[in-house]
């Protein structure tokens, strides 16, 4: 009896021999997943095992003892002298007496292996999946490291793909929600979700080797959102199946070491990269930029904030364990490497602005950890520094969690007096902004305030794909490796300056 048995989140097929009086668990796969070819095959050896004992077991083991030696040589040349009465099965004969249904069970299901085999050989170029694979014009896009709906960044890019004319979405890889090993009860909210994304033809998986073969007739971006700590992994495996373009969530890596070790690999399998830097293509930066260069020794300086509680940086802190510079404040840190030549080795002076209502270091309880053996996070709530370059360029960043949904730039002359502010989101863009977010507050916020940026770089990407040319404006890997190096070594210097409130 060979039954598949379905569970909520995943499958087991078994077979059930009345005369082992065994269960056998053979295979383990997610529901939303096909029977495969390995399905096929460890059914097919295990009835052949079955076949085997029963064809040459012996049914017939009896032996007539009494018989004497010359009766036995007699009837042996009887045997001999008939004519062979059975079938040949896989290059064997075997005689009506020996041919069970176990026999007949392991040649049916070699048949359905072979038609299992040819039909995925057959139809894998053929295959469309995605939810625009048939548009012209398109790039196959892959979100590797979605998230949760609303709380990740690879679902929000995901979200807008959808309504990209020019980008299908391929498929999702998430490691964590789709791993039935890690995550036992995905919460309903991704289950709905991997529902609704199949129903547009996305395939969802747990791995990027699960991933069914890609459209070798078309170009293939991955689009890396995992946790930093993951990305070189995840970075790596695309290049394997075969991505023509990465582009990769900041900062791309939890060290220099890690992302120049990217960097080579993309090189040499000429991959191109690109980091979602969103603030390169923002309005107001640009503003600020423009003005800046017709004010004669201009200062500039950014602020980033976010929307979180205090309550919430626990979690946030666990959540970004890399660290405010290479995280938050990093994009900042990339503007300062583009657009200011502000490197490691170009920096003059480095000086970090001590008020705490500017800078503040906390030691944090981790969550999930407990007494007697409690852990702790430190990092920064906030902070602000003024760079001097050895050229005299002179540039301040701020970055505060808790600081609300406006960031900022601000143009000053060479006697610190401001020349121009430049918000965003703008007053009329903030109220809609807050009403959405009333509407869903289970969404995060700066997903809504920086939206039209994501939409932006992916759009800037996907069109140069498609041009064959490189994208205006977008951060490369070389910027990502200067902006973590800069992320480094600015926060050696803020632990100097700062102690642990």
């Amino acid at each position: 009896l060979i039954c598949h048995w379905p569970f909520s989140h995943s499958s087991r097929l078994y077979s059930i021999d009345s005369r082992l009086a065994t269960i056998i668990p053979i295979n383990t796969m997610m529901q939303s997943k096909a029977p495969s070819f390995r399905y096929y095959s460890t059914l097919f050896v295990l009835s052949l095992l079955v076949a085997v004992c029963d064809g040459f077991g012996g049914k017939n083991k009896k032996k007539q003892k009494e018989e004497a030696l010359a009766a036995e040589e007699a009837a042996a040349q009887e045997v001999a002298e008939e004519p062979f009465d059975g079938h040949v099965i896989f290059g064997i004969e075997m005689s009506t007496k020996t041919l069970t249904s176990s026999v007949v069970l392991a040649v049916l299901v070699a048949f359905a292996l072979l038609t299992e085999l040819v039909s995925e050989k057959s139809s894998a170029s053929d295959k469309k999946i995605g939810n625009n694979p048939d548009a012209e014009g398109t790039v196959d896009v892959i979100i590797v490291g979605c998230g949760l709906p609303k709380k990740g960044m690879g679902w929000y890019h995901l979200t807008q793909l959808l309504d990209m004319p020019t980008a299908n979405l391929r498929a999702v890889v998430e490691p964590f929600f789709m791993n039935p090993d890690l995550c036992k009860d995905p919460p309903k909210s991704w289950i709905n979700f991997v529902e609704e994304l199949q129903a547009k033809g996305v395939e969802c998986v747990a791995s990027v080797d699960d991933l069914s073969p890609l459209d070798a007739t078309k170009k293939t971006a991955a689009l890396v959102a995992g946790r930093t700590h993951d990305n070189p992994k995840l970075f790596s495996q695309c290049i394997a199946k075969g991505c023509n373009v990465i582009y990769l969530e900041k900062p791309g890596a939890p060290s220099v070491a890690a992302l120049e070790e990217m960097k080579a690999e993309a090189v040499k399998e000429g991959v191109k990269v690109y980091i979602g830097y969103n603030k390169n293509v923002t309005p107001y930066v640009q503003n600020a930029l423009k003005v800046a260069e017709t004010t004669p020794n201009a200062h500039v300086f950014f602020c980033h904030n976010n929307s979180y509680k205090q309550k919430d940086l626990p979690e946030v802190f666990t959540r970004n364990s890399e660290g405010m510079l290479k995280n938050m404040a990093i994009h900042e840190l990339a503007l300062l490497v583009t657009f200011f030549d502000v490197k490691v080795d170009t920096i003059d002076k480095f000086k970090v602005n001590t008020s705490k209502l500017f800078s503040e270091k906390l030691s944090i309880w981790k969550p999930g950890t407990n007494l007697p053996n409690p852990e702790y996070l430190t990092d920064f709530s906030r902070v602000a520094f003024k760079i001097t370059t050895k050229a005299g360029v002179n540039v301040s960043v701020m970055a505060d969690r808790c600081g609300g949904n406006v960031s900022f730039a601000v143009v000053k002359d060479e006697h610190g007096k401001e020349v121009q502010k430049f918000e965003f989101p703008t007053e009329e863009a903030a109220k809609e902004i807050e009403k959405k977010v009333a509407a869903d507050p289970d969404i995060m916020p700066y997903f809504l305030v920086q939206s039209d940026d994501y939409l932006e770089l992916k759009n800037r990407v996907i069109d140069a794909i498609l041009a064959d040319k490189e994208p205006k404006g977008i951060a490369t890997i070389d910027v990502a490796i200067e902006a973590l190096k800069l992320a480094e070594y600015g926060t050696e210097e803020l632990n100097k300056a700062l102690s642990v409130e």
